[in-house]
């Protein structure tokens, strides 16, 4: 009887520390850091490879130019696309200006949107909107609370060219919003800005890489967008 219980005894013991084991070990055979969240990890991250820009040919009968919260310029107390907060987003008028007219002498349409407290008056200077191209207000997904969505679908819009700032706000969630609708997203890296480089770095990783985006996504240049 003693024999049989040492036996039990031990095999108790094995099944215990085998228990034990299998709670540290993963799958495959290797011991895991202990779980940390993002936050405790965050300066072990290391950047993705930049995505790669294609160059692209629109249909310039579908497809729709965003101007999207460049007011600001003038008075930074009128919007985000100012001195004080976002440099970026006016360092990167110039080159929208040249798209913008390209854009237009191909007959692309043009729709406009406005954030805080901006008025028409407010955009950027070199990118004013004409007295009949569309203007809509709203927060950071322009289809949100605005008719955007039946002024696309009227005209024939099927794909989008998204500009503007902030890159993670404006930017990000209406492009999203265009993709998730089924509809194609043309993404100049210089035509979006933000108040930082890891804004504008990662709404250009997720467009490319984030399920039901991405393969509605075409990161690009301006100076590689032909009408």
């Amino acid at each position: 009887m003693r024999h049989i219980g040492s036996m039990v005894q031990k095999a108790a013991f094995a099944f215990g520390v085998s228990f034990a084991l299998s709670a540290t070990i993963g799958p495959f055979g290797t011991i895991p850091a202990s779980a940390q969240t993002i936050i405790d990890d965050w300066q072990k991250v290391k950047p993705p490879a930049a995505p790669e820009l294609k160059p692209v040919t629109v249909d310039v009968k579908t497809t729709a130019l965003l101007i999207l919260d460049f007011n600001g310029a003038q008075d930074p107390t009128k919007g985000p696309c100012n001195k004080n907060i976002k440099p970026r987003c006016l360092a990167s008028v110039p080159k929208v200006k040249t798209m913008l007219d390209e854009a237009r002498a191909k007959g692309v349409f043009v729709v406009y949107s406005l954030a805080g407290a901006g008025e028409p008056q407010d955009i950027a200077t070199d990118l004013a909107p004409l007295a009949s191209d569309p203007i809509v207000k709203s927060g950071p997904d322009k289809f949100i609370g605005t008719n955007l969505r039946n002024i696309l679908a009227d005209k024939g819009i099927k794909t989008v060219i998204v500009t503007g700032t902030a890159s993670e706000d404006a930017v990000l969630d209406t492009a999203t919003d265009a993709a998730l609708n089924g509809m194609d997203v043309i993404l100049p890296v210089d035509g979006m800005s933000s108040t930082e480089l890891y804004g504008e770095q990662y709404v250009a990783w997720h467009m490319v890489n984030a399920p039901g985006v991405s393969r509605k996504t075409t990161l690009t240049r301006i100076d590689m967008i032909k009408f």
